[in-house]
């Protein structure tokens, strides 16, 4: 459990996109190994999968997930839209606990759609999933809700959902004991996914 607790996801879907942002650091017990881990992937076209918990855990399900829609798409000529593409994740995660072997993992899916533009799923270790505005995993997401709720409104522009997931890193960083200095954007929309840059300490620390 703490493999999720420790790490930090959060996401916002608007009319024209949605948003994900995740922190960037791998560790092992107490120590640092990396500080440029990606924990957004997408796994289909349009879709992005981000990911907290065990290291191998996160490598082993994205993997899973992305083939297993990689061969639909081959055997059926069309891809899953992000409602179908939730529902499968969470039912291989439910699978995966009535297995005996149980992956401890968060996560958001982001997609888009031509009829009900930028869509946002929370899933959680026990399978359950919601669609959201917006959403946070991991205890560092605990401080962006307020922050959220406070600021989002349905029609932001990309420019306005950064400049909020930059007060919510922000916060983050002063009031959390660990450090999580940088994290990753990404953004889907009708033209794809696209990475937004880093927001770190010292895009934060900037006059």
């Amino acid at each position: 459990m703490d493999y999720v607790l420790f790490q930090c996801l959060m996401g916002i879907k608007c009319r024209d996109f949605a948003m994900v942002a995740a922190d960037q650091m791998t560790t092992h017990s107490v120590l640092f190994m990396k500080d440029d881990t990606d924990k957004l992937h997408e796994i289909s076209e349009g879709l992005l999968l981000g990911l907290i918990g065990d290291l191998g855990d996160v490598a082993q399900f994205t993997q899973y997930v992305a083939q297993n829609l990689q061969l639909y798409r081959m055997r059926n000529a069309y891809a899953l839209d992000t409602p179908a593409v939730v529902h499968f994740t969470r039912n291989s995660l439910k699978d995966c606990w009535h297995s005996g072997n149980p992956k401890f993992l968060d996560g958001l899916i982001a997609g888009y759609d031509e009829r009900r533009g930028g869509e946002l799923y929370m899933i959680d270790i026990l399978a359950s999933s919601v669609r959201v505005p917006y959403g946070t995993q991991g205890l560092g997401g605990i401080l962006s809700l307020s922050i959220m709720d406070r600021y989002y409104k349905p029609d932001l522009t990309q420019q306005e959902a950064y400049e909020i997931l930059k007060m919510c890193i922000r916060e983050v960083q002063r009031k959390l004991v660990f450090n999580l200095p940088s994290f990753r954007v990404k953004t889907v929309s009708r033209l794809g996914v696209r990475t937004l840059p880093d927001i770190d300490t010292a895009m934060l620390n900037a006059k």
